[in-house]
């Protein structure tokens, strides 16, 4: 096996949302790093977390492997994160229309999508390196090709939001390494890709166990549908959405396509580049209009089962753009709330009891996955 020094590129954040051809070495590799949204961190569970993608593209002629990737402190030399090639497996998926997964190589003339979750151990993340160990198919077998890029952190704080809902129990549905959660679905709007659900949580209201009472395919049985739906800021309404019609049982909702995913919706402008997203709300129940100011904590809908959903539930983002899909997710945390549990196994959700932890207050954070929080 050939070994190929080290190539040191270095990339600050102002460069992040620009494609970053890497130097080609004297292997012949090409793959051209492009981080397409700058990595923001977010605190949960009393720790910062960036939760962020890279694009890679092979540019040659051969398939090329990535055997590892890891996050190091620059000034410590310590690996915060490190993926080996079976994680790479599950994190790395292709993003070029046609192309297959293959595990952790990439085919020639490709683009794939890495899925990249870290938590730093202190208060704050330090500048921190991106290291790559590729592995280049050639004539005499493979090579291994290493390098590394620069990112810096400056930690500005994420949008502070209210309480979209009253009470509880409701359950923060979401997970950053599920296959198809909102954080892993792409979608192509103008020639552009982009993950809008990157910090997306569904939220869905239960007892001690159950998410209905009674029949579940009667949506009136569901203890969230109807719930009142709340401003989480001053702002103003930016687009709202009431047509879509809603099914009265589960059996009966049509398979929506993705274009449809949000059914009846509003978008809330609550700063520049600031849209807070409300969906699958229940018909006739939008008690706002475009272009209407309105207050934290105002009423603004009721909880429905309209659009691409298995259930009623409220789907909850921010994003930079107007446009449910065409936008880029953004993190964001709640002023308040109250945990009292989580589903450490999520497949026991709706069958067992949550597993309940002390009531706990929490100021100024985003609900951990999977957790059971009260809104005061």
């Amino acid at each position: 096996m050939k070994c190929i020094y080290l190539i040191l590129l270095c990339f600050t954040i102002p460069a992040l949302g620009q494609e970053h051809p890497v130097n080609e070495p004297p292997s012949g590799i090409q793959v051209r790093i492009h981080i397409p949204q700058k990595p923001l961190p977010v605190n949960i569970d009393n720790k910062p977390r960036l939760i962020y993608e890279a694009h890679l593209g092979n540019m040659t002629a051969k398939h090329v492997g990535l055997l590892g990737f890891s996050l190091v402190d620059l000034k410590k030399g310590k690996t915060i994160l490190h993926y080996d090639s079976i994680a790479l497996a599950g994190r790395l998926r292709a993003l070029t229309p046609g192309a297959k997964d293959s595990g952790n190589i990439m085919a020639p003339g490709t683009t794939y999508i890495l899925y990249i979750e870290a938590t730093a151990e202190g208060n704050t993340f330090p500048v921190f390196v991106h290291r790559y160990n590729f592995r280049k198919e050639g004539q005499s077998g493979f090579s291994l090709v290493k390098y590394q890029d620069t990112l810096l952190f400056v930690n500005p704080a994420p949008v502070v939001l209210s309480s979209p809902l009253k009470g509880g129990n409701w359950a923060a549905i979401y997970s950053p390494v599920w296959e198809r959660g909102h954080r892993r679905v792409v979608y192509t709007v103008d020639g552009k890709q982009r993950i809008p659900g990157r910090f997306a949580i569904d939220f869905m209201k239960l007892d001690s166990i159950h998410y209905v009472q009674g029949n579940e395919d009667s949506i009136n049985n569901w203890y969230g549908y109807a719930q009142e739906v709340l401003a989480v800021a001053d702002g103003e309404v930016a687009s709202v959405l009431d047509d879509f019609p809603e099914s009265p049982t589960l059996s009966a909702h049509p398979d929506y396509r993705p274009e449809h995913a949000t059914g009846n919706y509003i978008s809330l402008k609550i700063a520049d580049s600031r849209y807070v997203f409300y969906e699958h709300l229940k018909p006739g129940s939008i008690r706002v209009r475009p272009g209407q100011r309105v207050r934290k904590g105002q009423v603004i809908a009721l909880v429905g089962f309209t659009g691409q959903t298995t259930g009623p539930h409220l789907h909850f983002h921010v994003a930079d753009n107007n446009s449910p899909l065409g936008a880029e997710g953004l993190p964001f945390v709640f002023e308040k709330f109250t945990q009292t549990g989580s589903y450490p196994d999520f497949s026991k959700f709706g069958k067992e009891k949550f597993i309940r932890i002390p009531a706990r207050k929490i100021r100024r954070e985003m609900p951990a996955s999977n957790t059971v929080v009260i809104f005061n």
